[in-house]
């Protein structure tokens, strides 16, 4: 999921991943992974404020003008 920066900061996010997890319960799933550019900390902020822990990192495996960044798996 993804919220143009000038919707940040005002729940949106926190509400978009409750309805994720509440439906993904009555779906059996028990489990939501996130992948997430290591450069942009805003989101790493929100998940780990929302209980994810990183699990796993992709070192050096995206680019983005011409600067190699991680993808942290959470």
């Amino acid at each position: 999921m993804a919220i143009l920066p000038g919707c940040t900061g005002r729940g949106l996010g926190s509400r978009m991943l409750a309805h994720l997890e509440r439906e993904g319960r009555k779906q059996g799933i028990g489990c939501i992974l996130a992948g997430i550019s290591s450069r942009n900390m805003g989101s790493i902020r929100f998940h780990n404020k929302n209980g994810f822990v990183e699990c796993g990192r992709f070192r050096n495996v995206g680019r983005k003008r011409g600067e190699f960044f991680d993808v942290v798996w959470m």
